[in-house]
């Protein structure tokens, strides 16, 4: 069951840095949207956000380079 989550925890770790930088990224698209246009980002651009979010998170997440503990 340990080697279990001793491979699985760097994966989580990754997760969560994604999700940090997916909605850093997300808030910033927002921001920028409604800066330039003046027009409420909602719902288009916060829609299309949500979609991207979790694509962007698995690919982040998934493509980072691992950190190989032994």
């Amino acid at each position: 069951m340990l080697v279990g989550m001793s491979r699985l925890e760097p994966l989580l770790e990754e997760f969560l840095i994604a999700l940090g930088l997916m909605t850093v990224l997300a808030v910033i698209v927002a921001l920028l949207f409604w800066w330039v246009t003046g027009q409420s980002p909602w719902p288009y651009v916060v829609i299309a956000e949500i979609g991207a979010f979790g694509w962007g998170t698995a690919m982040l997440a998934l493509a980072s380079p691992r950190n190989r503990r032994r």
